[in-house]
């Protein structure tokens, strides 16, 4: 079934033009900007979702590279906190939206109707990465690393400035480290809402013992409001055994 999509208007060169990348096999592009709703029979074949995962992993090394190279002073939980925070799905969404990739991304209309803007901004931070994958698979790891650092690396004295306010992951692991000799862990304690709409209830212990609980649209954002409840002291009663 051939599904329009709300931004198959917007053309290729015009992308590649404001990321400053001519792909050879424009193929490789399409499949980063498409979501699986568009192409549910081939989505593991069409669809973004493995490129995803290789831009993360990419993405993650140079970034931890860099991290290494220009801070040989930083602690390693301060190296990991940084890490954290630079390659969050907030810091990606961010990016992402700057360079307009959601006048690019192949949706079905439909769905993308059921999306809210925390649904989007994950949409976008999703394309980002796959498009450091597409990068990568066409032009070489020289390539992905040119687009990284042009424009993920910037990012990250931004981050750096702010990192007890936008880390309260980090913070609560350096913490919890100092005080216990123990790291925080993070379990789901529940799920809420529509696949396209979806909540997450997370908890954080130190052992078995309840830190605090966060709600957000991921886990990993559910993760962080969790940890900024314990940073508050906004602990639950009484302790609360990890759910097996």
């Amino acid at each position: 079934m051939n599904q329009q999509s709300h931004a198959e208007q917007a053309p290729l060169d015009t992308l590649e033009e404001r990321i400053g990348t001519s792909f050879s096999d424009r193929t490789v592009l399409v499949r980063a900007l498409t979501h699986h709703s568009i192409c549910p029979q081939t989505a593991q074949r069409d669809a973004y979702d493995t490129l995803e995962f290789l831009g993360d992993a990419l993405i993650s090394a140079y970034v931890v590279e860099h991290l290494f190279q220009t801070y040989p002073d930083a602690t390693e939980g301060e190296l990991t906190a940084l890490k954290s925070e630079v390659v969050s799905r907030r810091v990606f969404a961010q990016i992402g939206l700057s360079l307009g990739l959601m006048e690019f991304i192949r949706a079905d209309p439909a769905s993308l109707r059921t999306f809210n803007d925390r649904s989007r901004e994950s949409l976008c931070a999703d394309v980002l990465e796959a498009l450091v994958g597409a990068i990568h698979l066409d032009a070489g790891r020289a390539a992905g690393e040119e687009f990284v650092s042009r424009f993920i690396l910037p990012v990250i004295s931004e981050v750096r400035a702010t990192l007890g306010e936008r880390n309260p992951k980090g913070a609560l692991q350096q913490h919890v480290l100092r005080q216990t000799g123990q790291l925080p862990h993070y379990e789901v304690i529940e799920e809420r809402g529509e696949s396209n709409d979806r909540s997450y209830l997370v908890g954080v212990y130190a052992g078995d013992r309840l830190l605090g609980r966060g709600e957000g649209s991921s886990i990993k954002a559910a993760g962080r409001e969790a940890a900024r409840a314990a940073l508050a002291g906004e602990y639950p009663d009484g302790n609360e055994p990890v759910t097996e």
